[in-house]
């Protein structure tokens, strides 16, 4: 009973305590649940409790008594709690892990966290807390890890960590912090305390800095330099506003809050904004958001017109002031609009679109993606241009001052211009712009000539230090006067360009001389330059002479243009100077194949003065010599100047001298000058340019100079002062210096030219008028003219137009012309290389017997016309979109400028070559390799004759031509037409062509004796090519001599007789008439004649062929309709006419065959004595089992005749066999009626008849 009891006892208690415990571990708070942790430490065994509340939407922290005794977790993520008031937490003795994540937490009072002695860790992640202070974390004195990221405080104070002595492990980062001065205190801090600041923690502000870890961070790169970097700047509206008159318009702008010196202040256009109810202006006063941001708000109530313009939201900080803008536009209630207008300049084409008055239009600048400018705004930056419309309606001038230029040389200049220039990088620069001032000729913008005129007074800064600089500023210079003069004179009348340069080689002599250096001179191609050191104690005159070397070149032949980019060294501008007076003559210069152009005498008194000079002192004496007076522009009213108005226009080159370090006097003598001017003018003066005329834009004056003497081309004058001396004339009718004479050809290269084209348009009329007597395919008579009409195109337009320079737009169209008509004629030679090359190497399909396939269609000629016309016209398109100025080249012929021609032109010939080579070479090796390899054997002298294989049996008109040789032939041996021939006359032809292009380049490119040489050269190519394609596409073949003859009235008079039995034009087409027991004379002209004809020695005849098979195997039926009836007694039954048809047609053998190439092989007048000798030979019978040849693709030949032709022997001979039909009997008067074929009988004898094959039981003729 005992032993039960106390068991009992015990049950009970143990239920009693575990009601307890439940008891213990409610929670009276809602949506809260709690659970018993496991305790960590060893010792006595302290109920711990875990209290989950996340995500309960609990707008504050639940209150400490309402949660268990012993809570050692407490879970407030996920909540919508605001604020953490003072003691939030206290009484949870116990507690050591809070998390208060993913709230909406602003505020944190001090002494928040009061009462939690046992806190390890703590997470306020995720919170929207702006500002801390060391209150905050009071009573935390065991807290080992603490989260702040994510809020959006941008930085902390110092010594906010200060209550927190066990700290280990924090995080702050935030999407704003900012590392600078504000923040440097951090890092001390924490290698002080061995506090590790979290890898995340990155800074986000400056931009140098972000998504730099700020323990990695160096403390001398947290700086409080320049102007703020604020996270958040925001003006509303932030857009251009459109309102009208009393309407109500609010602001509001929101900034950064660094420190309490931050503010916001308005302006109206630059204006401070103050508070006005009266006027409508209502500024609210400034609120701070969470230690974080600032806001300010401006209403205006009653808008009125004056409130247009910029409006501006000031942030001022104690580093500086930050401001947004926004543009405000008024409307009235009659407003106006600016018109639709299109605006082209140096920077684009913008169209300006229909614009409200008072509006502000932007066009986006066009980009260029290989741009060389700077890009300030960073790569994403857009560029704009705009134009405001004023109030009354009209355009005010456009700001397109953020595009970038159009033009590739002035985009680049313009780079040059923005770049930083020291004594390291100035020669480097100034001969990299060198570069670009050599085609000076192509500047099309007077900004061109201000960027190089800016860039030249930079670089005259530095050529006391580098002497090297000097050649270059004066080659550069000499280069700008290549310029336009419209060009040069706008670029003066908008900054004086001009006159900076002038004065800026003026100063050479005074920062390059020194005691080490006493001599300096240059030459460049219109400039020359000289400096001495002189002592004027010991001057006794000096004497100066600008010359040049006289062209090599042939009489006739023109100095080269002042357009020349790169002038032959000899053709350079030079001075030579002696001392004292000795007596120069221009017109007797005494320096071998030179001619002077300038001359100057300074005279022994020049030095002589009143104060005579310190015996030390050292005078630095410059000379300089314009080859024209280009960069002296007049731009002023100068009616009462020396040039009158611009009547009078600079004749002469343009002479200087100077002193420096000493002073010249009243001169007692004049300085004599002597200038040479290419043409006499009318009313001459002399006159010195005078700087300071015209509101310091210079001018010609007449004061103190004189004409002196005239002689032809040469003027002397007296000047008493020292400047830049000049004659003026009336240039009415005179040599114009911007554009030079029109530069001659060698007479041979025009001769030649002519020959050349002579004899290709006497082909090409040849062949258009007898194109239908002419025995040439389609294709080959398209490829021949279009070949014949390019070539003449390219020789014309050279002859004609190659050194047109001096007129731009002809100049590039001759340059376009020659492109294309270049390639397109290497490009003809192409196609016509890959006929040859397909007709070499074509095999027929082997075809069983019976088998009558539908022959493939012709293939069209366009397909030749795309490769060879259209090539070439799209890289001549694209090469002139890219750029019209690529044709007009500085050098004195028109034609591509160097870069772009490498990949325009010189490449694509090379390729173009390159095929045409391989596809002669590979047409030529099938040729060798299929030629016979020795001839077949003769018949026995006793053999009957029999029908030739190698006569053309299918003429023209359809019908058959059967030649009997028995003897001698009658047309003599012909190579002309096979492909061997064709293949190496086209060689010839591309050979000469080539030559002929690259003798032409040469012709215009060289001077002096290669320019003969390569003339020449030119025009023997030029008529060698004539005269081969005249006689081999028509001296040489017999159609066209035939043709020819055809047209003369007296050869047809001179014809014996017509041909008999048949007359009309229906006896003409049908072909029935023939010619036989001729003799050469008469077979040849016979076969040369357009029109069937005979002569005294052969007998007209006409044979009877039967009518055509019904089941459609005669090619043409409705050909010969005319001739196939008859009426004879003794072959009256049809099915005998169609066999001997089918007989006749199995003699055909392969039909005349008509070749890609052009070739009409086997021909009676073109034959050779066996088909085994003949070159290229096609048209022989095969033997059984062989496929009949045939030509390759798009052939014009006669397709159905050769397809048939194989079956036909062959079943021919198996008819043979059976039975044989004799042919019609002739006639009394020897004329075989109604025939339709037409065979020629040559027989030795004139009585042996054909005793063999299908005609051994036949009549003899």
């Amino acid at each position: 009973m005992r032993g039960a009891a106390a068991v009992l006892l015990l049950a009970v208690a143990a239920e009693l305590s575990g009601a307890a415990a439940v008891r213990s571990c409610a929670v009276q708070s809602v949506g809260c649940k709690c659970a018993a942790e496991r305790h960590k430490a060893s010792g006595p065994a302290v109920p711990r409790r875990r209290v989950l509340c996340s995500g309960a939407a609990l707008p504050a922290p639940p209150e400490p008594r309402l949660l268990p005794d012993g809570t050692a977790t407490l879970l407030l993520s996920n909540n919508k709690i605001t604020v953490l008031q003072n003691g939030s937490f206290f009484g949870l003795w116990a507690l050591e892990k809070l998390d208060l994540k993913n709230n909406l937490i602003s505020t944190v009072q001090p002494g928040a966290f009061l009462g939690l002695p046992e806190l390890k860790r703590l997470d306020l992640s995720n919170n929207r807390i702006g500002c801390l202070s060391a209150g905050v974390f009071q009573g935390l004195s065991n807290l080992l890890r603490l989260n702040m990221s994510g809020n959006i405080f941008s930085s902390l104070p110092p010594g906010v960590f200060d209550e927190l002595p066990s700290l280990k492990v924090v995080d702050f980062s935030t999407e704003h912090l900012t590392c600078d001065c504000n923040l440097r205190w951090a890092l001390p801090w924490a290698h002080n305390r061995s506090v590790h600041i979290s890898e995340r923690t990155q800074c986000a502000y400056p931009r140098q800095l972000r998504a730099v870890p700020l323990r990695s961070a160096h403390e001398s790169r947290l700086q409080c330099a320049g102007v703020p970097e604020l996270h958040t700047h925001h003006l509303i509206p932030s857009l251009r506003q459109v309102v009208f008159q009393g309407d109500r318009l609010p602001f509001q702008c929101t900034a950064t809050y660094l420190d309490s010196s931050t503010r916001i202040h308005w302006y109206h256009n630059r204006q401070r904004v103050q508070d006005d109810e009266r006027e409508g202006v209502i500024v609210e006063e400034s609120i701070v958001h969470d230690c974080t941001f600032i806001t300010s708000e401006l209403i205006l109530s009653n808008i009125h017109v004056s409130a247009n313009g910029e409006w501006e939201c000031s942030v001022s900080t104690s580093q500086g002031n930050v401001s947004k803008k926004v543009e405000i536009v008024v409307l009235e209630t009659s407003a106006s609009y600016c018109p639709a207008e299109r605006v082209t300049n140096n920077r684009g084409d913008f169209r300006w679109p229909r614009t409200l008055a008072g509006i502000t239009a932007f066009q986006s600048c066009l980009q260029y993606p290989f741009s060389s400018g700077p890009v300030s705004g960073g790569p994403a930056a857009e560029k704009q241009a705009s134009r405001r419309c004023d109030r009354a309606g009209r355009w005010e001038e456009g700001d397109y001052s953020h595009c970038l230029y159009t033009n590739d040389i002035t985009r680049v200049l313009y780079t040059f211009v923005l770049m930083p220039i020291n004594a390291s990088n100035a020669l480097t620069l100034a001969h990299q712009l060198r570069v670009y001032t050599a085609e000076a000729a192509n500047f099309s913008d007077m900004v061109d000539v201000l960027y190089v005129a800016q860039m030249i007074e930079k670089f005259i800064g530095y050529v006391d230090q580098i002497k090297q600089l000097t050649d270059v500023i004066v080659e550069m210079a000499s280069n700008i006067m290549l310029v336009d003069d419209h060009i040069l004179w706008m670029s003066q009348k908008e900054e004086k360009a001009c006159t900076s340069i002038v004065r800026s080689l003026e100063k050479i002599a005074a920062h390059t001389l020194s005691s080490n250096s006493q001599h300096m001179a240059v030459n460049s191609r219109n400039i020359a330059f000289e400096a001495y050191v002189v002592k004027p104690e010991s001057y006794v005159g000096l004497s100066c002479v600008a010359f040049q070397r006289r062209d090599g070149g042939p009489p006739g032949r023109t100095a080269p243009t002042e357009q020349a980019a790169e002038p032959q060294s000899d053709q350079q501008l030079r001075l030579r100077c002696t001392t004292g007076r000795p007596n120069i003559s221009l017109s007797s210069f005494h320096i071998k194949n030179s001619i002077a152009l300038a001359s100057i005498q300074l005279p022994p008194s020049l030095f002589a003065s009143p104060v005579p000079p310190s015996p030390l002192a050292d005078c630095k004496l410059q000379l300089l010599v314009f080859r024209n007076g280009k960069l002296f522009c007049s731009t002023g009213n100068s009616s009462r100047l020396a040039d009158d108005g611009k009547r009078r226009s600079v004749a002469t080159p343009v002479i200087y001298a100077g002193t420096y370090g000493c002073s010249v006097g009243n001169l007692t003598e004049p300085v004599a000058v002597s200038l040479r001017h290419p043409g006499e003018g009318a009313d001459p003066v002399a006159a010195y340019w005078n700087f300071e005329v015209l509101g310091g834009m210079g001018g010609w004056s007449a004061e103190g100079c004189q004409l002196a003497a005239r002689e032809p081309n040469v003027t002397s004058l007296h000047c008493r002062h020292l400047s830049n001396v000049a004659v003026l004339m009336e240039l009415s009718g005179f040599p114009s210096e911007a554009r030079g004479p029109v530069e001659v050809l060698h007479p041979a290269m025009y001769t030649c030219t002519a020959v050349l084209l002579l004899c290709l348009f006497t082909t090409i009329i040849t062949y258009i008028v007898h194109h239908g007597t002419i025995h040439i395919t389609q294709k080959c008579w398209h490829m021949l003219l279009n070949l014949c009409f390019h070539m003449a195109m390219t020789s014309a337009v050279f002859a004609g137009g190659i050194t047109l320079t001096g007129y731009l737009v002809v100049c590039q169209a001759v340059g376009i012309v020659l492109h294309y008509s270049s390639l397109s004629t290497l490009l003809w030679m192409v196609v016509k290389a890959r006929v040859l090359y397909k007709e070499a190497t074509w095999k027929a399909p082997r075809q069983p017997d019976g088998d009558a396939a539908a022959a493939a269609p012709p293939r069209p000629m366009l397909r030749f016309y795309l490769i060879a016309g259209g090539i070439p016209l799209i890289i001549c398109g694209i090469t002139a979109a890219v750029n019209i100025h690529n044709y007009h080249d500085n050098n004195p012929y028109c034609w591509l400028v160097w870069r772009p021609s490498l990949g325009a032109f010189y490449v694509p010939v090379a390729f173009i070559l390159l095929l045409t080579w391989l596809y002669l070479l590979c047409a030529g090796l099938c040729l060798q390799c299929h030629a016979p390899r020795g001839k077949e054997p003769a018949e026995p002298p006793g053999a009957a004759p029999g029908l030739g294989t190698n006569g053309e049996l299918l003429t023209d008109s359809g019908s058959v031509s059967v030649t009997l040789h028995s003897g001698t032939q009658c047309p003599e041996e012909d190579g002309v037409y096979s492909l061997q021939a064709q293949l190496w006359a086209l060689l010839a032809v591309h050979a000469m062509y080539v030559a002929l292009w690259t003798f032409g380049a040469m012709a215009v490119s060289q001077r002096g004796e290669l320019n003969v040489v390569f003339s020449c050269l030119y025009g023997v190519t030029a008529v060698a090519l004539g005269l081969f394609i005249f006689i081999h596409h028509c001296v040489r073949r017999r159609d066209v001599l035939g043709s020819w003859l055809s047209c003369c009235p007296s050869y047809r008079a001179a014809l014996p007789m017509q041909p008999y039995g048949h007359t009309g034009a229906a006896a003409a087409e049908d072909g029935s008439q023939m010619f036989i027991g001729c003799d050469p004379d008469a077979a040849r002209s016979a076969t040369s004649s357009s029109s069937p004809s005979s002569s005294p020695s052969c007998k007209l005849t006409n044979l009877r062929a039967a009518q055509g098979r019904t089941d459609g195997r005669s090619s043409g039926p409705g050909r010969h309709a005319g001739n196939h009836r008859r009426n004879h007694k003794g072959r009256t039954k049809q099915h005998r006419e169609g066999k001997q048809q089918h007989r006749t047609k199995a003699l055909r053998g392969p039909s005349s065959e008509q070749s890609e190439s052009g070739s009409v092989h086997n021909s009676p007048s073109e034959s050779y004595p066996s088909s085994g000798n003949s070159p290229g030979n096609r048209c022989s019978v095969p033997h059984d089992g062989e496929a009949a040849p045939s030509p390759s693709e798009g052939s014009d030949g006669f397709p159905e005749a050769r397809r048939r032709s194989g079956d036909n022997v062959r079943q021919a001979e198996r008819d043979a066999k059976r039975r044989s039909y004799p042919l019609n009997v002739g006639s009394h008067n020897g004329a075989l009626k109604g025939s339709k074929y037409d065979v020629n009988l040559a027989d030795a004898d004139g009585g042996a008849g054909m005793r063999s094959g299908l005609w051994k039981s036949e009549t003899t003729v």
